[in-house]
């Protein structure tokens, strides 16, 4: 068929033994990286949830806040009109004031469809924790030097612990000041009820954070917290807890998509560092479908499980076995408790029978 008109037939090239050779490493390698990047996958990597403060830029480029880098910049003297939100925060802002200092215009406001207008690259985590709104003040002295100061309106405690928690830098100084808050800089970030607050200074000069700190134990007196409790993270185990390692997640908690609605926690037990989670959800259905998401993500990883009734023949109790990591599960009700890649069986054993069945007990709770 390839051959005739004077013209000579189909010749096949000969591949010498080291082109072969090197189209097989070339192809190892492919299949190396692959592999890497699908395990990198299944693994939790908090830095993808931390707060980046330089990040946290205002609407102007002129005006870039950042905690722990002095900006030599201009202030801005000019706001967005205002949209509507509620009213505690706007009248809170609104109420602000500091010797020296003066307000850059009216209170902002801003909903889920135009927070992006403000905090452009990081709205879209705010609005997967089910933001309400955010409430925005200035403050300047004129002489290049600002406050900004941002409410976020979550809702409820459990969403406004949540948001706080997955921005938290661990390595921040804590500060004395709502239900839990940290310093960077001369900047604040708290937690208080519904509510997380950031005071975002310009520099990191003692005098801007005395300033920041006044800003935000007048805004707090005037910012109410119905000190409503957070079932969630009360059902976390508290005894060897590491300091200010609890986390909500609305979603993808653990790096697992299946698991919403989820708190954790790490603890030191046994010298191993271990981190125990717990996802509360709504029904009956979704506990099954979180149940469900991690049967499957075991045998994904082709584990050996071993699926037994929970505590006093209530629930299902599933123990993960990968060949040296172990997870276990525990679901009872509309909760599901767990460990994640243990490196000691008796370990595993210990965790599941030990602090699993408290975390999905829901006596004395009311979700």
């Amino acid at each position: 068929m390839f051959g005739g008109n004077g013209k000579g037939g189909f010749v096949r090239t000969r591949v010498s033994p080291t082109e072969r050779t090197l189209s097989w490493l070339i192809l190892g390698l492919v299949t190396t990286i692959g592999g890497a990047v699908y395990l990198s996958g299944q693994t939790y990597d908090e830095s993808l949830f931390g707060l980046d403060p330089a990040s946290l830029a205002s609407a102007s480029p002129k005006r870039t806040p950042v905690n722990t880098i002095v900006v030599a910049s201009a202030a801005r003297d000019q706001t967005l009109p205002a949209r509507g939100s509620t009213a505690g925060p706007v009248s809170a802002l609104a109420s602000l004031s500091l010797p020296g200092w003066r307000v850059q215009g009216p209170v902002e406001q801003f909903t889920p469809a135009n927070l992006y207008e403000k905090i452009n690259g990081r709205a879209e985590q705010y609005i997967s924790y089910d933001v309400v709104g955010l409430s925005y003040l200035g403050l300047t002295t004129g002489e290049d030097q600002f406050l900004d100061t941002y409410v976020y309106d979550m809702g409820t405690p459990e969403r406004a612990f949540g948001i706080y928690s997955v921005e938290r830098d661990p390595e921040a100084a804590p500060v004395d000041l709502g239900r839990r808050g940290y310093v960077s800089g001369a900047s604040l970030f708290l937690w208080h009820g519904s509510y997380y607050v950031q005071v975002l200074a310009s520099s990191t000069e003692e005098v801007m954070a005395t300033s920041s700190l006044r800003l935000a134990r007048q805004l707090l007196t005037a910012l109410p917290d119905a000190g409503s409790a957070v079932p969630g993270l009360q059902a976390l185990p508290a005894s060897r807890m590491i300091v200010n390692s609890e986390k909500f997640y609305a979603k993808n908690a653990l790096g697992f998509g299946f698991l919403t609605r989820t708190w954790s926690a790490e603890y030191e037990l046994d010298d191993a560092r271990i981190t125990l989670f717990l996802s509360v959800q709504p029904n009956l259905a979704e506990a099954d479908a979180v149940l469900a998401g991690y049967r499957a993500y075991l045998n994904d990883f082709e584990a050996r499980i071993t699926e037994s009734p929970g505590p006093e023949g209530t629930g299902v109790a599933l123990f993960g076995d990968m060949d040296g990591y172990y997870d276990v599960v525990l679901r009872q009700g509309t909760r599901v408790a767990g460990a994640v890649l243990l490196e000691d069986r008796d370990l595993a054993t210990q965790v599941a029978e030990r602090l699993l069945p408290g975390m999905v007990s829901t006596k004395g709770s009311k979700d």
